[in-house]
C-alpha cells in the first residue's frame, strides 16, 4: 500500500496551478486544481485500500511516484537518507580537493578573513599533491578541483602545472576529472578563460558587491583602482565558455535600489540570460571578520531580503538557478575524502580556515590522521543526531547544516537551519515563475 512522502510540499501557486515539491527527490512540478483533488482523493484510498482506482488516478500515481511523492508503505524515508548520507560521506572514491596555489590577493576586500596573507606553493609542496593523487589515482573514479585562494589567477602557471599533471591521471588510471574556479574576475581574461577550458576547468563563480560604485567600494584593487569595469568585460567572454555565476555576499549595506542598480548594470553588459546570480550570506565566520558581526543578517532576517532580491531578478529577466536539491552531505568538512589545500600544503576541514594554522589538520606531505582533532571536530557533526533535523520536511535539502556554524559558533536548533526553512514557499513560487518565463522566452524564439 502507498503512503506520502514525509518530504511532500504542495501550496497555490495561482488560480490555475498547485506547486508540489518534494525535498526527498527534488521535483517540482505545476498541479492542476484538479489533479489536485485527485490527489486528495488518493490519500483517502491510501487509507482505505486502492481497488477502484479511476484512470485519472492511476496516472497520477505513477507520476507521484517517479517523483518520489508517493512511496510503499513499509519504506523509511528517514532511513534510507542516512544510507545515502553515509555512503557519501565515506565514499573513498570520490577525491574533492579545494586548492589554493596562493593566498595573495589583488584586491583589498574589507570583510575578506584572508587578509593580508601571501605566499605561493613551492615546487616541494606541488610534487607532494601530486604523489598525493597519485598515490590514490587507481581507486579513484572521480578527481574534482576547485581552484581557490588568495586569488588563484595570480599563481596562473601553478594550476597550469597541477591540472596538466592531474588531466594525465584521469587518462592513465581512468577517472573522471573536472575542476571549477573561484575568482574576483578582475584576471580572468579571453585568453585566461581559453587556457582554463583547456585544462577542463568547466565553472568559475565571481564575486560582485554591488552595483560599480558600491563594488569599488567593497571590494577595491590594492593599488587604489577600481574593478568592476574590467570584470564586466571579461565576463561577456567567459560567459561564452564558462558556467559563470555571479555571488553578490549580502549585509545590511545592501538594499533593494542597489540589486536593482545591479542588475540594471548587468543586463546593460548583455549578462543577464546567461549568467545567473546568487546571494551570499555575509557571516563573522571567523575572529577576523569579526569586525563586521553587526553588518551581518542572522538566518532568518537574510532568507527574508534573500527572496525580496530574487524577486527582483525575476522582474528584471535573470535566470533563476537557485534550487531546492536534495544533497547526501551538506559540507566537504563531513565528507572523509576532501581537503582543502592552502600554499604550504597544510589540510583544512573548512573553506574559512584557510591559512589559520590552528584548524590545520595536517599537512599534504604526511600520512592522512583521520583521528585528528580538527578533522574530528566538524567532520563528526551529523544530523541524524539532532531531532531538530531528524523531525524537519527539509532535512534533504539541508542535511543539517553548516557545521562551521555548530562547532565553531556554538549555534544549534534552527540558528544552523539554511535559509529555504524560512523562505522555502516563496521560492517555489519565483523558481515556478522563473521557468514559465523560460518556456515563454524559448517558445517566442522558436515561433
Amino acid at each position: 500500500m502507498p503512503k506520502k512522502s514525509l518530504y511532500n510540499h504542495f501550496q497555490r501557486f495561482s488560480e490555475e496551478y498547485y506547486i508540489a515539491y518534494n525535498a526527498r527527490s527534488g521535483a517540482v512540478a505545476l498541479m492542476t486544481p484538479e489533479n489536485y483533488e485527485v490527489y486528495e482523493s488518493l490519500l483517502d484510498k491510501f487509507e482505505n485500500g486502492l481497488e477502484d482506482l479511476s484512470d485519472e488516478e492511476r496516472k497520477l500515481l505513477k507520476q507521484l511516484e517517479y517523483g518520489k511523492f508517493v512511496c510503499p508503505d513499509d519504506y523509511d524515508e528517514l532511513a534510507a537518507i542516512k544510507f545515502e548520507h553515509n555512503i557519501g560521506r565515506y565514499n573513498i572514491s570520490e577525491l574533492g580537493l579545494v586548492i589554493a596555489p596562493t593566498m595573495a590577493c589583488n584586491m583589498a576586500c574589507e570583510y575578506c578573513y584572508e587578509q593580508n596573507k601571501s605566499g605561493r606553493m613551492q615546487p616541494e609542496i606541488v610534487e607532494s599533491l601530486v604523489e598525493f593523487v597519485k598515490k590514490r589515482a587507481k581507486a579513484l573514479g572521480s578527481l574534482s578541483v576547485t581552484w581557490y585562494g588568495g586569488e588563484p589567477l595570480l599563481a596562473m602557471d601553478i594550476i597550469e602545472d597541477l591540472s596538466s599533471r592531474f588531466i594525465e591521471f584521469s587518462k592513465e588510471y581512468q577517472f573522471h576529472y573536472t575542476a571549477s574556479i573561484v575568482t574576483n574576475g578582475y584576471l580572468l581574461t579571453p585568453q585566461t578563460v581559453d587556457r582554463l577550458r583547456e585544462l577542463k576547468v568547466v565553472g568559475g563563480q565571481v564575486t560582485l558587491d554591488g552595483p560599480a560604485e558600491q563594488h569599488n567600494t567593497k571590494r577595491p584593487l590594492k593599488n587604489g583602482k577600481d574593478s568592476f569595469s574590467t570584470i564586466i568585460e571579461n565576463l561577456k567572454y567567459a560567459m561564452t565558455r564558462l558556467g559563470i555565476s555571479i555571488r553578490v555576499n549580502i549585509d545590511k549595506s545592501f538594499s533593494a535600489q542597489t540589486i536593482q542598480q545591479l542588475l540594471t548594470e548587468l543586463k546593460q553588459a548583455g549578462l543577464h540570460e546567461r549568467v545567473p546570480i546568487n546571494f551570499g550570506h555575509l557571516e563573522a565566520s571567523t575572529e577576523v571578520c569579526a569586525n563586521i558581526a553587526e553588518a551581518c543578517y542572522d538566518n532568518t532576517n537574510f532568507s527574508a531580503v534573500e527572496t525580496d532580491y530574487y524577486r527582483l531578478l525575476l522582474a528584471n529577466g535573470f535566470m533563476i538557478q537557485k534550487i531546492p536539491s536534495p544533497t547526501p552531505v551538506c559540507c566537504m568538512a563531513q565528507i572523509v575524502n576532501s581537503f582543502v589545500v592552502d600554499p604550504l600544503g597544510d589540510l583544512y576541514r573548512c573553506w574559512n580556515y584557510v591559512g589559520n594554522r590552528e584548524r590545520c589538520m595536517g599537512n599534504i606531505k604526511d600520512e592522512i590522521d583521520f583521528q585528528h582533532a580538527n578533522f574530528r571536530r566538524l567532520f563528526k557533526v551529523d544530523p541524524f543526531e539532532e531531532e531538530t533535523c531528524r523531525s524537519c520536511n527539509l532535512l534533504p535539502i539541508c542535511m543539517g547544516g553548516c557545521p562551521s556554524r555548530r562547532a565553531d559558533r556554538g549555534l544549534s536548533g534552527e540558528q544552523v537551519c539554511e535559509s529555504w526553512k524560512y523562505n522555502l514557499e516563496p521560492m517555489l513560487e519565483i523558481i515556478a515563475a522563473s521557468k514559465q518565463q523560460e518556456m515563454a522566452r524559448s517558445a517566442k524564439e522558436q515561433s
